[in-house]
């Protein structure tokens, strides 16, 4: 009962002891929301729980709050639904910790997923979870986009859960096996443009035209110079073959320079001129060597079985869960170099005979940062567009995205509205619980209710893995990422920070290398 209540029955009734008799008022009153029916003989089966109500109750039926051994026999009858093979264990329901709460883990990856939750929930922890549970299958395959390297230890020890890739940064060496570069012929036609022109010039449409012909005609005789006859008759300017930036940029200093013959005398070519601040923008970015890991790769790198290296590596299954650290890639360019390797890695795996091909899920941590809601610029733009691909299409070819985000409302409507499994851990902004709920079934409204009032570790997961939508305490994985909140006042009042280690710090930013 309520305060205000008990002071109305008080005030109504009040007795010699001060006591306050319960009795039922109009206003007592408690929302109900029919998730499911419970059989105890269905057909041949015993003990059923399924989805959906078969039928309602009658105004004035008797209801009962179930606890103690029946709440712990109807949580394990949830899980004994499953195959054990299809078993994902996550944790304990919080309603009643003595049982496991276990996931679908078929249909938790195959119809995408959303790890939704604010900083400090418990995300990163989660994450690190999933992969462990993974890691003890025969066969996992997980891509983990790390943007700020804090899953570095999962790579680490005698038994890691993963392999850790670097996307490469200026202090890498070529011989690194760790180090990952993308090489600028991997670009397609529409990611070199959005990257290299600047659309706003009054030259961009003969800045594009040139390019894309440069690049088809050194592709072609890349090919052709390596008796690669067949590939040669049926690529296209957008197909991943090496060429030389070199020669490339060559060719756009003749097109701006060009003279040709006039009436009387010499006149400029018709590209004249047109290209100067295009070519100067493109030296630009080879000369910069934040950007080494496109245009400064090794020379192996230019080779054309380089790329049958990269696909074994990444789509591999002898590799397991692979975990690619993006943490030193500038970000002006991030959301086209997430976006360039995941459309890569997602077309190789659509080229994939279809009986030869094994499931594969991207898991995008702080997917805001590439995949927003509102994009600013055309390298937005492409990256963009080859996730909501996979988001749409991917299923059916044996791709699929967990999205993790801090920030659901910063991230692309079209990408979550995909995702028919939500892991929703403690969220406080308004407008970010406004979007889980919009995700939501009318129904599951009240449950969406306590997402700000969640303990560190504690979600709401709902969707097609889990049987009854509920709340339950996740497990904490056996190696933790590198995310955890720093101590303020714990460390204030017993660490130092020495002059050495900032000294340090800041040759290393000179170097744009971590130590």
């Amino acid at each position: 009962m309520t305060r205000d209540l008990q002071e109305e029955a008080l005030l109504e009734n009040p007795d010699d002891d001060g006591t306050v008799p319960l009795e039922a008022r109009q206003r007592d009153l408690l929302r109900v929301v029919l998730l499911g029916t419970y059989r105890e003989v269905d057909g041949t089966r015993r003990n059923t729980f399924k989805r959906g109500a078969d039928s309602y109750p009658l105004v004035e039926s008797p209801c009962w709050v179930i606890d103690g051994t029946n709440l712990q026999n109807l949580m394990g009858l949830l899980t004994q639904q499953l195959d054990p093979e299809k078993q994902l264990q996550l944790g304990t329901f919080v309603a009643d910790s003595a049982a496991t709460a276990v996931a679908d883990g078929d249909r938790l990856f195959q119809r995408h997923a959303a790890l939704l939750g604010s900083t400090g929930s418990g995300k990163s922890w989660s994450v690190a979870l999933i992969l462990e549970r993974a890691k003890a299958l025969s066969f996992p395959n997980l891509i983990v986009f790390d943007m700020h390297g804090e899953y570095s230890p999962l790579t680490e020890g005698q038994e890691p859960i993963a392999q850790g890739f670097r996307i490469a940064g200026p202090g890498d060496s070529d011989s690194d096996s760790r180090s990952l570069y993308l090489p600028w012929w991997l670009l397609n036609q529409e990611e070199m443009q959005a990257l290299l022109l600047d659309r706003s010039e009054s030259n961009a449409p003969n800045q594009a035209a040139r390019l894309t012909h440069h690049v088809r005609e050194l592709k072609l005789a890349q090919l052709e110079e390596a008796g690669r006859t067949e590939v040669a008759g049926r690529f296209t300017v957008d197909s991943p073959v090496p060429f030389s930036l070199i020669d490339l940029i060559a060719r756009l200093e003749d097109d701006d320079t060009e003279m040709v013959p006039g009436a009387r005398s010499e006149k400029a070519g018709p590209f004249n001129g047109r290209l100067t601040r295009f070519v100067a923008r493109l030296k630009a970015r080879t000369e910069d060597r934040r950007y080494g890991f496109m245009f400064g790769p090794p020379d192996e790198a230019v080779g054309y079985d380089w790329l049958h290296g990269l696909a074994k590596d990444l789509l591999g299954t002898k590799q397991g869960i692979k975990i690619i650290d993006f943490s030193e890639v500038p970000s002006d360019v991030l959301p086209i170099v997430v976006g360039v390797l995941a459309r890569l890695l997602y077309e190789v795996h659509f080229w994939t005979a279809k009986d030869k091909r094994t499931p594969i899920t991207f898991v995008c941590d702080e997917a805001h940062l590439y995949l927003p809601a509102s994009v600013a610029d055309i390298a937005e733009v492409r990256a963009l567009d080859s996730f909501e691909r996979i988001a749409k299409e991917g299923r059916k070819y044996g791709i699929s995205l967990l999205v993790v985000s801090q920030r659901p409302s910063d991230v692309s409507r079209t990408v979550l509205s995909q995702c028919n499994n939500f892991i929703a851990l403690r969220l406080t902004n308004d407008q970010d619980q406004a979007v889980v709920k919009r995700l939501m079934p009318d129904s599951m409204e009240g449950i969406a209710a306590a997402l700000p009032l969640l303990d560190v570790g504690e979600a709401l997961v709902l969707g097609d893995a889990l049987v009854l939508p509920t709340r339950i305490r996740l497990d904490t994985p056996s190696i933790k990422p590198s995310s955890a909140t720093k101590n303020f006042w714990t460390e204030w009042n017993e660490s130092e920070v020495q002059d050495e280690d900032l000294v340090a710090a800041v040759e290393a930013m000179r170097m744009q290398s971590r130590p």
